[in-house]
């Protein structure tokens, strides 16, 4: 009961802070966070989230489109199955930060290299998205989830698909995922149910976390690389 007042206190919170609008200076930043796994199954795949930080605004925000209600009636069944509706919230970061120290999640930061006009244009979208429509979307496992979120928002603002798999795929669905189920037998069995056949396709999506380092890592325009070496913010135990 504690955890799920404690969700819609952070809820409230953030819809009312950070649902103002602002322009950003020439010294703001924005950077993609990667977070390590948990032991719950819906933290098994890790965590995507974007940061804004701007000290000459003293702003320093996290959007999260990774939120949803416990709740919710079926909730492991909807989660697999793609039918699960997910949110989009917003946290200090230091509060973020708290809370996946406190879990023991790895925490990565990578900055990205946006113009002010492009940071400028993914901060009133971000921001945008807690009020309007696009703030509830129907998660889908593979297809529509906090990692595929980010990325179609940045790649908005850069006007291409820049943050993609390495090409050529050499790997399937299966292959990538069987190694984060490793103690899930029952939810490894509902994946093959319910993907079918889809799971021996080529991994074309990136949706996952972990997998989204290093496809920033490799991404370039015009040769020139669109994320900044990795920082280690927490190393999990």
């Amino acid at each position: 009961m504690f955890k799920k007042l404690l969700c819609l206190f952070f809820l409230f919170v953030s819809v009312l802070s950070f649902s103002q609008n602002s322009t950003l200076s020439k010294n703001s930043k924005v950077s993609i966070f990667t977070c390590g796994r948990g032991n719950e199954l819906y933290t098994t795949f890790g965590h995507t989230a974007i940061r804004i930080k701007d000290e000459g605004i003293n702003l320093d925000v996290v959007y999260n489109y990774g939120a949803f209600d416990f709740r919710t009636e079926n909730f492991y069944l909807k989660f697999v199955k793609g039918d699960l509706q997910y949110f989009v919230t917003t946290n200090y970061f230091a509060d973020f930060e708290y809370t996946y120290r406190y879990e023991k999640r790895s925490i990565y930061e990578q900055e990205i290299d946006l113009s002010q006009e492009q940071k400028e244009l993914l901060y009133q979208q971000l921001v945008s998205s807690l009020t309007s429509s696009e703030k509830y979307y129907t998660y889908k496992f593979i297809d529509r989830n906090c990692t595929t979120m980010v990325i179609d928002k940045v790649n908005a603002v850069l006007g291409n698909e820049y943050i993609t798999t390495l090409k050529p795929v050499t790997i399937s669905y299966r292959e990538i995922l069987y190694p984060y189920m490793e103690n899930h037998f029952f939810e490894k069995l509902g994946i093959n149910i319910i993907f079918g056949t889809k799971v021996d396709q080529p991994a074309e999506r990136l949706f996952l976390p972990l997998e989204l380092i290093q496809s920033l890592e490799n991404a370039k325009i015009n040769g020139k690389s669109l994320a900044k070496p990795t920082k280690t913010l927490y190393e999990a135990p």
